[in-house]
């Protein structure tokens, strides 16, 4: 899985980076029924996902490129609100189950699933933990959170895919091309993205907020959060980094097709956050 995330810059790394695609599903599959390597290991952060209906079939192969990363999560929890599911997850989720990952059931908060359950039951037991959040259609590359923990800094949060926030609409917001740490930088989570345990404190406090202001877009929600609390954000590289995803199920992204609803989203979020009690000073514009 070397070339998987590996943005190809000449035609003959495009055929090498597809011929390495086409051969990924089958490999993971001989993975999934034949490996008994822990998923779980001792990087010091955790990993949480969710996923949903005929997602819950494939997100499998997410799952096992993550447990295959030279650097393996502390816990790596995935949270279905589909009581059927998890009470009898599909043979390839038990499989992973023997090798650590966990399951659990949570409420349905739409995309905010893979990070909110987790600071109601996780959290108050790990406080100081990092969080990194996973998206349920991609094939993460091996050294995928080995790079992100090296780039991550105490008090920041880090992902590998951003764009530059600014008073224009979100179509016209341009992909980050820096490393440099700033209010500005707008995470997107398809990539992955670590947390700060301060800023998992400040959204556990927020309780569901979320559900009225943005319930279908966790990237505004999770981003504002962090400028009210003077939490900056910090792009891996200064390429925005986007990993192979699972083609079949893949169907995602903030771009609703003309972008108003994205703006007004952002809008509301921003005042939520930034003009209604905590921190309504800390980093408003």
């Amino acid at each position: 899985m070397r070339n998987i995330g590996i943005q190809p810059t000449d035609p003959l790394a495009w055929v090498f980076a597809i011929a390495e695609l086409g051969t990924l599903g089958p490999r993971l599959r001989v993975r999934n029924h034949r490996s008994g390597e822990s998923v779980v290991g001792s990087g010091a952060a955790n990993v949480s996902l969710t996923s949903y209906g005929k997602r819950i079939s494939t997100v499998w192969q997410t799952i096992e490129t993550i447990g295959a990363g030279t650097v393996k999560p502390r816990r790596l929890i995935l949270w279905l609100d589909d009581r059927d599911a998890y009470l009898d997850p599909p043979a390839t989720l038990k499989r992973l189950q023997a090798r650590g990952l966990e399951i659990r059931h949570c409420r349905d908060y739409g995309p905010h699933k893979k990070y909110f359950p987790y600071l109601n039951e996780i959290l108050p037991d790990e406080p100081d933990r990092t969080l990194v959040t996973a998206d349920d259609d991609v094939y993460y590359p091996p050294t995928w959170l080995a790079e992100l923990l090296a780039a991550h800094r105490p008090g920041e949060v880090t992902a590998f895919r951003a764009r530059v926030r600014s008073d224009g609409p979100y179509r016209t917001w341009p992909m980050c091309t820096t490393t440099e740490a700033s209010e500005t930088v707008f995470a997107t989570g398809v990539s992955g993205v670590a947390y700060p345990p301060e800023l998992l404190g400040a959204l556990r406090d927020r309780g569901e907020a979320f559900a009225h202001v943005c319930p279908r877009a966790d990237d505004y929600w999770l981003h504002y959060a962090a400028v009210a609390t003077g939490i900056p954000i910090r792009q891996v590289r200064d390429v925005a980094a986007y990993f192979w995803p699972i083609v079949l199920v893949s169907s995602r992204g903030l771009w609703d097709g003309c972008g108003t609803a994205n703006d007004a989203i952002a809008v509301r979020t921003q005042q939520t956050w930034l003009n209604s009690g905590d921190g309504a000073e800390t980093g408003a514009e």
